[in-house]
């Protein structure tokens, strides 16, 4: 038996644009290429269905987060 976990592992398309500031339209061309690509962070598509691993996406940001800083 899998045991339910209280937190996903995994950001919505929704979540993700929201956080980057995109709209609608923006936010699925942006990951479509990101998932065409395979970087910078990873996206999974079922159906019409996004996901993004959080640990992938979370990554990510701290990388942009040190350039900055740098």
């Amino acid at each position: 038996m899998v045991e339910k976990q209280s937190e996903s592992l995994f950001y919505s398309a929704e979540e993700v644009r929201k956080m980057l500031g995109l709209g609608r339209t923006k936010g699925y061309a942006f990951l479509d290429k990101v998932m065409a690509a395979g970087k910078p962070f990873n996206v999974v598509k079922m159906d019409k269905l996004y996901k993004i691993p959080k640990e992938s996406f979370d990554s990510w940001i701290q990388r942009l987060n040190k350039n900055v800083e740098s």
